[in-house]
């Protein structure tokens, strides 16, 4: 048990959840900020949510009820705008805390997670830190879509997804925040409908603020566990990613980038293969690298029988997605 003195030496934290439409996972979500280790009075939780026309708030204010205190306050705020951005925005003008941490809706923080953060954000010199996510399917299983969603050759060399080893990283997900630091360069970006956090952490970046990834903090994330989502989420994304780069190259990593490059060297090796058909040898070959990859990988992520066989499809499916995204966001 925390003493008391220990308690009241605790910075306050405000725990952000932006939500919209989230019925099938906003109790999970919420009741994992709702159990953390850390200490109910040195906390609050600001539900920030879009309009929900399904029961999302119904199962929000229900929790409410049933968890609230004179001493530990959840709180709900309607977000008109709907999108993400706006959200995270009305969440930190209302937060009292010296700290903001968020999850998204398909997300479960560990128990640990807020003591953790604010643990390792006292032992660096840092504006942000943040941890391991999780990547599994809706029943708690590690799915196929799960293990794409996990795997480097899947994101890259993604640390927040990949990497076991702490330090300072260009980017952070689920963070512990400097409250301060939205004071100094601003709020999200609410014309981004996607990648705030990268826009945002690039201006972080440019001001001197650096960013700290620790392992042991850790959460779970709830992936698109169908095809068609997984390939809508990846366009998105890739589209919003050349909005992004377009105004900003600093706010995007090489990973970001590979996708994109994939795609156009498959429109022009197939194009100039009808001039010169040897490219299409060369073509294939690249293909056939790819799928040998695909199934080494497939391999390194545990998958099992058909599962594996299935990867490298699903691979080019996210990759391919996300580099027409990235097409589709030269004309955003």
């Amino acid at each position: 048990m925390i003493q008391e003195e220990v308690v009241d030496d605790l910075p306050f934290v405000s725990a952000l959840l932006v939500t919209k439409n989230e019925q099938d996972y906003i109790e999970i979500a919420l009741m994992s900020f709702i159990e953390q280790t850390y200490p109910k009075s040195r906390y609050e939780i600001i539900i920030v949510d879009g309009e929900s026309t399904d029961n999302t708030l119904k199962v929000a204010r229900s929790i409410k009820r049933k968890f609230e205190t004179d001493e530990f306050k959840i709180s709900i705020i309607t977000n008109p705008k709907h999108i993400l951005a706006s959200g995270w925005n009305i969440g930190i003008m209302a937060a009292k805390g010296e700290y903001v941490i968020r999850i998204d809706a398909h997300a479960k923080a560990y128990s640990d997670f807020i003591m953790k953060s604010v643990e390792t954000m006292k032992s660096v010199e840092a504006a942000c830190v943040g941890g391991k996510l999780i990547t599994k399917s809706m029943n708690g299983s590690n799915g196929t879509i799960s293990k794409i969603l996990s795997s480097p050759f899947g994101v890259g060399n993604s640390s927040f997804r990949v990497s076991e080893n702490a330090g300072f990283m260009d980017t952070a997900v689920y963070g512990l925040y400097k409250k301060k630091i939205f004071d100094e360069i601003g709020l999200f970006n609410e014309k981004y409908v996607r990648n705030q956090d990268l826009q945002m952490h690039s201006r972080i970046r440019k001001s001197g603020g650096k960013f700290y990834f620790n392992p042991e903090i850790k959460c779970e994330y709830y992936a698109r566990n169908t095809l068609k989502k997984m390939i809508k989420q990846a366009f998105g994304n890739g589209k919003w990613n050349m909005v992004l780069l377009k105004e900003d190259r600093s706010g995007l990593s090489i990973r970001h980038i590979v996708p994109f490059v994939f795609v156009m060297f498959l429109m022009l090796t197939t194009i100039l293969g009808l001039i010169y058909r040897p490219v299409w040898l060369f073509e294939g070959g690249v293909l056939a690298l790819y799928v040998l990859l695909g199934l080494f990988f497939g391999i390194k992520a545990k998958g099992k029988g058909i599962e594996i066989i299935e990867m490298p499809f699903l691979f080019f499916l996210l990759h391919t997605s996300y580099g027409i995204g990235y097409i589709s966001g030269l004309l955003k």
